[in-house]
């Protein structure tokens, strides 16, 4: 199923935050994180530099005095502490790794390189500087790694602190985000709902051009539509008048042959009364409006009861029993004088036919509308022929078969189609069967 341009828009604004916002609070969390391990890695390097200017030898022992060294080295459990290694053997470590599960690294290092790594050990992470030198002891000198360790723990929670701080803010820009979002969504669509709204107007002919102001963007397309509408109105007032004029044109001919001697001869009536049929056909079918662009939308209840009216005054003698069932509010998207010839030509045909009874039922989406009755229905093999435009209007002494052929054509001019087959009442039933994209 296609989606407006509106919901396009809102999916796409909503799936570009959702998208945006994670990827930035984890891309921001990683640069602190990045910015907190480079801190961590300088402060080590101060400690290191700490312990080598204080590292001293005596009597080819190592010194250093505690006196002076930071007090996280001093403080159990303070998540920092040093161990000096010479030839993977522990020579000197720091009060604060007493309680420390620790234990140096064993491989060896080149002097005056230094690494700066992620120890894991008993599930426990320790970032750990390591420096390895040869220290001189006076007669000889000894290779010595230092290892300044820093517990995880110490990183956690910094980071837990900035990931809950950046998550309030982001929360609150993700919530003015969607604010502005909203704001805009309902800013640049406001003309889209305006023109939706007029051209749902001009459908139903309540107004007959655009009218509002848009932007830039709308304005070409409001011209174009209506320079549409007025170019269709031009041609079809056109259109109808060369008809009428058609129309008179004719009619005084063929009244001096109705009034003519020879059209009392039995056969030159029967040829003068098929040329008023086929004249009359011609116009209704040319006239019909069709399956416009722009089409009205027509109440079938008050037509149908203008027709109800009308031909129960016609066959009052016959005192018709004329049922309809009718949903409210049923529309016809069309020309209300297309509507009427339709149901005026297959209500007259019910009428003439049926014994007492005709039924007229209407359903919507999609539309269909369907005229049955009570009379002796439509011969077997005769249901093609009634919708052929050379069939004579008097075969059917029912009445079947009169206009049909115009219904027929009008229907098909709104991609409908019209069915014929046998009425629950006995007769003839005759629905119009209107394409479901029209309604």
């Amino acid at each position: 199923m296609m989606l407006s341009l509106k919901v396009r828009q809102a999916v796409i604004s909503l799936v570009l935050m959702l998208f945006l916002l994670p990827v930035s609070f984890f891309a921001i969390e990683r640069a602190f994180l990045a910015q907190l391990l480079t801190s961590t890695e300088q402060k080590l390097e101060v400690h290191l530099y700490s312990f080598l200017a204080e590292l001293t030898s005596k009597n080819d022992i190592l010194e250093i005095n505690n006196s002076i060294l930071p007090a996280d080295f001093l403080r159990p459990d303070s998540g920092t502490s040093a161990f000096i290694v010479s030839e993977d053997k522990l020579l000197w470590q720091s009060d604060s790794s007493l309680n420390q599960n620790f234990t140096p690294p064993q491989h060896e290092m080149l002097p005056g390189k230094h690494e700066f790594v992620a120890i894991e050990q008993d599930g426990q992470v320790y970032w750990t500087l390591s420096f390895a030198l040869l220290f001189d002891m006076g007669e000889r000198s000894m290779p010595l790694t230092i290892h300044i360790v820093q517990d995880q723990k110490l990183l956690d929670a910094p980071v837990q602190s900035f990931r809950n701080t950046l998550a309030r803010w982001f929360i609150g820009i993700a919530a003015v985000l969607l604010l502005v979002m909203l704001l805009a969504y309902y800013w640049t669509t406001a003309p889209l709902s305006a023109l939706d709204h007029e051209i749902r107007q001009v459908e139903s002919g309540q107004q007959q051009q655009l009218n509002g102001n848009y932007p830039a963007e709308l304005t070409t397309l409001k011209e174009d539509v209506n320079l549409l509408l007025a170019s269709q109105n031009r041609q079809k007032q056109r259109y109808r008048h060369h008809l009428s004029d058609l129309a008179h044109a004719l009619k005084t001919p063929v009244a001096v042959l109705n009034t003519s001697a020879l059209a009392q001869q039995p056969e030159l009536r029967e040829q003068i009364d098929r040329i008023t049929a086929m004249i009359e056909h011609q116009l209704k079918r040319a006239s019909s409006s069709g399956q416009d662009v722009w089409q009205k939308q027509i109440a079938i209840a008050p037509v149908l009861s203008q027709l109800q009216n009308a031909l129960q005054k016609i066959y009052k003698d016959k005192n018709v029993r004329l049922e309809i069932n009718l949903p409210a509010g049923v529309m016809f998207r069309g020309d209300e004088t297309d509507l009427m010839e339709m149901l005026g030509n297959l209500l007259d045909n019910a009428f003439k036919a049926c014994q007492h009874q005709v039924r007229v039922s209407v359903s919507q989406k999609p539309l269909q509308i369907a005229v049955e009755d009570d009379g002796p229905g439509v011969p077997e093999g005769k249901t093609k022929e009634l919708l052929h435009r050379g069939t004579r209007l008097d075969t059917y002494k029912e009445g079947h078969g009169v206009g049909l052929s115009i219904v027929h054509e009008l229907c098909s001019s709104y991609s409908g189609e019209l069915h014929i087959d046998r009425s629950e009442l006995g007769g003839a039933r005759f629905q119009l069967c209107f394409a479901e994209h029209q309604y």
